[in-house]
């Protein structure tokens, strides 16, 4: 599959734009960081959890949020959220 074969980035609702946010400054601060931990900070300080599995995924359902999160390389994960912002 080339760059051009890729489908467009999900639209996510500028509402989430915190959300994701948190998320990356997660990730770039706690290498290796385990996918339940960062569900529970984001679900603790009222996170969009639907919005951020839409950007990791392109899915608004699946496997489980911090299922996706622990098989996500990290830098792929980023690229992902970045494109959602």
């Amino acid at each position: 599959m080339t760059l051009a074969d890729m489908p467009e980035p999900p639209a996510v609702p500028d509402t989430a734009r915190l959300t994701l946010e948190r998320f990356r400054e997660l990730e770039l601060a706690n290498a290796g960081v385990d996918g339940r931990a960062v569900v529970r900070e984001l679900k603790a300080v009222g996170g969009d959890l639907k919005a951020l599995r839409l950007a990791l995924a392109g899915r608004d359902s699946g496997p489980a949020l911090a299922a996706i999160i622990d098989a996500l390389p990290r830098d792929e994960a980023l690229r992902r959220i970045d494109e959602a912002l």
